[in-house]
């Protein structure tokens, strides 16, 4: 069952989205008319999504990386809708941000990130 959020609650659902997916293997995808399909991003880890509203134009930022070299900002202006769509055997799912002109962004939160472990040096020194 596909959840439409409502425009004020946005901000709050992107924050508790960002804090409960941090690190979540994401695919983001652009649907428009005239451009096609295009995928921006395959199994990036999701580091934020946020909502801002000044009043004229409202942005949708959604940035996703690992490090410095792998990484995607990509911002939703004029947003119109957002809706969820969760997946029923797991926690990911499929986030849908349609624009003004009714270009859609599509935010496929797969799975988590595998855990990276390993040894390191640290010194601790007494205060």
């Amino acid at each position: 069952m596909t959840l439409n959020i409502p425009k004020e609650e946005w901000a709050s659902f992107f924050d508790d989205l960002t804090k409960r997916r941090f690190e979540w293997k994401i695919n983001l995808e652009v649907i428009n008319r005239e451009i096609g399909d295009q995928l921006l991003s395959q199994g990036l880890p999701l580091k934020g999504i946020t909502a801002e509203f000044d009043g004229e134009r409202n942005v949708i930022e959604i940035l996703l990386g690992k490090d410095a070299e792998h990484h995607l900002t990509h911002n939703v202006y004029d947003p119109t809708v957002v809706a969820f769509l969760p997946n029923k055997t797991d926690a990911g799912g499929i986030l849908e941000i349609e624009e003004v002109d009714g270009t859609k962004t599509l935010i496929m939160i797969l799975e988590p990130m595998p855990v990276e472990s390993g040894y390191g040096t640290y010194r601790v020194t007494h205060v």
